[in-house]
């Protein structure tokens, strides 16, 4: 071998080989479209970069796997149907969505993870642009099924309207102009009967009309009104400073008691809702809490008039003496629909009871020692007692305080009858400082609270709570992001229609969530 070439190898022998190249690793990212969605589904794209070639994309939730995406370029859409999420952690809890991406040379990342929120639901009605909304903040459901429309009330700049939207065709909604403000604070009843009847919309102190079953105004009048409550045909209860009137769709006073002046006054002031009963022993009666102010004591009572009464001054056929409260002892009152119990919640310090009284006779006044009138009494129920809601065909009797839900058993003769039925005797309640607003019972045990943030005038909900059997607990929980705001009625089949922000959405049975639990 040549001296030249052998101090040339051991030349290369001596230099350090070039160091080994890695590439970096490639880069993903996912983008949601939303970070918290109501909708079918949870629409999202990645991004990747680093791969000559992408051999594989899957989307997580946190280390969970959902499924492999097929790489469509940069950046990939992705849309994750319901079905194809865990619920197991419950419904609408945050997500952790990232993704893993895999090169065609081996190498991969994972994405930094995204926070959503997915509630989801069987149907959704969007806005016809981004500056409008389906239904007005607050409505109520007509028909049912596929054949739904909304009613509510709006400002169209000074001016008061109310809407009627079709489901099927709401990009042109009919409107009726009103003749007294419409704000948080209007009431638009159910139709009674049911289906065919009479609506009454009304806003406390200023105004009230009756709309019938084709959106038409029956009659219409500004005034002071304490209260409107609506009777089984459709004529309407109305309170106002002077009286208690019945009223007709078409505004004629079939009969009036008032509280002072009259021949038969009415021996107190409003302590609840009269109730209008239509079967079993006590039909064609109307049932009316009074509370009759003294110095030192208010005696609390029902009177009994007689519906159909002739008598343009009305009929008294019955008074109950309830109980003898303390002055600033506030009291709450709930009958079932065959009068033959009322419900009377009264406030404590920190708590308040709740009791069943019977009806069907001249019995004496709803206390201790009269146990042949008092059915049952509950133990203390902590907060401050705002409503007696009976619902599930009179079986339950939701007690709202402002800040927590309970339920109690009140089917007559049962074994927990008059005792709280909650899961693990917890209330369900709204997140942190919020507050309940409105209460919704549902079809069957459904019961629904939208809650909101604190004060006056009203908030606009933000949350909604639901249970499908008290005994179960909470089923699912929504709460909207900032901003935004969410309200909901049931149609005549019972089935929750809900306004997510601007958009309209039903959601799933309640059934349909529990499985998907």
């Amino acid at each position: 071998m040549p001296a030249s070439a052998l101090v040339s190898l051991l030349a290369l022998a001596c230099n350090n080989p070039p160091p080994v190249t890695i590439p970096d690793p490639p880069q993903v990212t996912v983008n949601l479209e939303e970070t918290s969605t109501v909708g079918r589904s949870v629409k999202l794209s990645i991004s990747t970069s680093g791969c000559d070639q992408v051999q594989r994309l899957e989307l997580f939730n946190d280390t969970t796997f959902i499924k492999q995406v097929p790489y469509g370029g940069n950046p990939t859409p992705v849309e994750l149907a319901h079905t194809e999420l865990s619920y197991a952690l419950g419904l609408a809890v945050p997500l952790s969505l990232n993704a893993r991406v895999t090169c065609a040379d081996g190498r991969t990342n994972v994405s930094q993870g995204q926070v959503a929120t997915f509630f989801p639901v069987e149907e959704v009605v969007e806005p016809p642009n981004a500056n409008s909304q389906v239904v007005p903040d607050y409505f109520v459901v007509d028909g049912s099924g596929n054949s739904v429309s909304f009613i509510g009330c709006a400002m169209d700049g000074a001016r008061p309207y109310l809407y009627r939207v079709d489901k099927n065709n709401p990009n042109t909604p009919q409107r009726v102009e009103i003749n007294f403000p419409c704000d948080a604070t209007t009431l638009i009843t159910d139709r009674k009967p049911a289906g065919t009847g009479t609506r009454w919309v009304w806003t406390p102190g200023r105004g009230l009309l009756s709309l019938d079953a084709n959106f038409k105004v029956l009659y219409s009048a500004n005034g002071a009104v304490e209260n409107l409550v609506v009777a089984a045909d459709g004529n309407a209860f109305l309170y106002n400073v002077t009286g208690l009137y019945l009223v007709t769709p078409k505004g004629q006073v079939r009969w009036s008691r008032e509280y002072t002046g009259a021949a038969n006054p009415l021996p107190g002031r409003p302590a609840g809702d009269p109730v209008h009963i239509t079967s079993g022993t006590q039909a064609g009666k109307v049932f009316v809490p009074l509370r009759e102010e003294h110095t030192e004591t208010v005696n609390l009572r029902v009177v009994v008039l007689d519906y159909a009464t002739t008598d343009p001054n009305g009929k008294q056929l019955a008074q109950y003496e309830i109980d003898e409260l303390n002055p600033i002892q506030a009291a709450w009152t709930a009958f079932n629909d065959t009068g033959t119990v009322m419900y009377l919640g009264t406030q404590q310090q920190g708590s308040a009871t709740v009791r069943a009284c019977a009806f069907g006779a001249n019995l004496p006044a709803c206390v201790a020692s009269n146990p042949q009138s008092r059915l049952w009494i509950s133990d203390p129920i902590p907060g401050a007692l705002a409503a007696l809601i009976p619902y599930a065909s009179n079986n339950r009797l939701a007690v709202i305080t402002s800040n927590q839900f309970w339920f109690m058993d009140v089917t007559r003769k049962s074994l927990t009858e008059g005792r709280i039925i909650n899961k693990d005797q917890q209330p369900l309640t709204p997140t942190g400082a919020l507050v309940g607003r409105f209460a919704q019972p549902g079809k069957g045990d459904a019961f629904f609270m939208f809650n909101s943030a604190p004060g006056v005038p009203n908030p606009y909900p933000v949350e909604i709570v639901a249970t499908d059997k008290a005994e179960q607990g909470l089923l699912y929980r929504y709460q909207i992001p900032g901003g935004l705001s969410l309200y909901g009625a049931v149609d005549d089949a019972g089935t929750l229609w809900m306004r997510a922000g601007r958009k309209l959405v039903k959601p799933f049975s309640l059934e349909q969530y529990r499985q998907m639990r």
